[in-house]
Formats: structure tokens, C-alpha cells, sequence
């Protein structure tokens, strides 16, 4: 939560620029739903840790122009970044799935295709734009300034051969709960499709040397699931 009196936060890649124009988009936002008018203050931030003053100077709802004050603040990336390698989720869940995960701290996003997806490689690569506007969005309104990286669909069995096993965790209904104590260390959590892990993708990641841990007994939707272990990580950590 934060307080009424916060600016509203834009992304802009270029926010060093002394004068921006917004997308049609983001000016429909600012100047429609939240109202603001020449003078209003806001906040732009690159994605990259940066954070600069503004003020709206032109409150066009098509091409809302803004004038980029000085650095506010610049803060480095994270020490433990969290990579949030999960199975793709068929129509809104995927939506909904990463406004939560952008809101917990996951750092970069990697949508995978597994044996039991039910979303194929081209209509997850066609979905691309559409879920980095979806970050941006959720980035703005949980006011982050890091912005998560998101990568291209790939196979399941292509990513876990590429990656370290140490750093990965595999989530797996019935195996034991995850630990209330972990170490704080670049992870990746692994999270299957709806209908679970194929028997051959869990045999691949035990070959692997690929730690598998649980949530409990309850079985969790496929877009609960992502958002209850990144929660479980963060509080393993002490929400560092």
C-alpha cells in the first residue's frame, strides 16, 4: 500500500530526456483515470533502478507531454534476484499471475512450455508485448524501479539443462514444504502447468541434481501457485 499524496509512477526508457511524450496509452491513464492536469507532479522511472521527478506539461489524453526534473534516487539490483521460470497459463491467469509476481519481487520472468502445457510456442511468443505491458503497469502501481525482465517462451528441457541446479527449486506437489529458512542467493523457481510435471520432466530434473519442494496438501491453482512460492521465498528471507 501506499499513500494517496505519492505521484503517480510512469515508465519511460529514455527518462533522462528533458522532455517526454507518452505512449497513447499512458496519457489516456494519467490524464483520464487519474485526473491529472498541467503542473501535476509525477514520477518517471527507466526500469533500470532510476527515478526522476516530472511535471505534466501538456494533459493531452492522446500525447500527455511531461518535463523530467532531477534524479530522485538510483538504487542497484537486487543482491538474491529471483527468476520465476513457470509453465504458461492459458487466457487471463498468465495476466493476473504476473501482476502478483511483479508486485513480490521477481526479477525476471521466463515463460516456459512444458509437456503438459496447453498454450504452444507460437501463441506464447505472440503474447510477448502484451505481458510486458503487463509488468510495466504493475511496476508503475507497486512503484518499483527495477523493472522485470522478461524472456522469450523456451522448452522446459532446454532451459533446466542450461541452468545451475543449485539455484533452481523445483515445485512439486507432495514433496516436502518448502523451508522457512533459506539461503538469500539468486534462485529460480520452477513452476509447472495445470495438469503438473510429466514423470519424464521430473526424472530429468532429479538426473539434473534439481531440488523439489511443496506447498503444502492443498492443491493451488496453476496461477496461485507461482504467487504462494515467491511469497514463501521472500518470507524465507526475511522479505529482504
Amino acid at each position: 500500500m501506499r499513500s494517496e499524496a505519492s505521484p503517480p509512477r510512469v515508465h519511460l526508457a529514455n527518462s533522462a530526456e528533458p522532455n517526454a511524450v507518452l505512449s497513447a496509452g499512458a496519457s489516456h491513464h494519467l490524464v483520464r483515470v487519474r485526473r491529472l492536469r498541467r503542473g501535476d507532479p509525477v514520477e518517471v522511472f527507466d526500469g533500470e533502478g532510476r527515478v526522476w521527478s516530472a511535471v505534466v506539461d501538456d494533459a493531452s489524453a492522446q500525447a500527455c507531454a511531461l518535463k523530467i526534473g532531477p534524479l530522485l534516487s538510483e538504487t542497484a539490483p537486487p543482491a538474491a534476484p529471483i527468476e520465476l521460470a513457470v509453465a504458461v497459463i492459458k487466457g487471463d491467469g498468465m495476466d493476473r499471475m504476473l501482476r502478483a509476481a511483479t508486485e513480490l519481487g521477481a526479477d525476471a520472468i521466463r515463460p516456459l512450455l512444458s509437456g503438459r502445457s496447453q498454450v504452444g510456442q507460437e501463441r506464447a511468443d505472440s503474447r510477448q508485448e502484451h505481458w510486458r505491458r503487463i509488468l510495466i503497469s504493475a511496476a508503475e502501481q507497486c512503484r518499483r524501479a527495477h523493472l522485470p525482465r522478461l524472456h522469450p517462451a523456451q522448452g522446459f528441457e532446454a532451459f533446466v539443462d542450461q541452468s545451475e541446479p543449485a539455484d533452481c527449486l523445483l515445485l512439486r506437489p507432495g514433496a516436502p514444504a518448502l523451508p522457512m529458512r533459506l539461503p538469500h542467493r539468486a534462485t529460480t523457481l520452477l513452476i509447472g502447468p495445470e495438469g503438473g510435471w510429466t514423470d519424464a520432466e521430473i526424472e530429468r530434473t532429479e538426473r539434473l541434481g534439481i531440488r523439489a519442494f511443496g506447498l503444502g496438501e492443498l492443491i493451488l491453482r496453476a496461477e496461485t501457485a507461482p504467487v504462494a512460492a515467491l511469497a514463501a521465498l521472500r518470507h524465507a528471507w526475511g522479505w529482504r
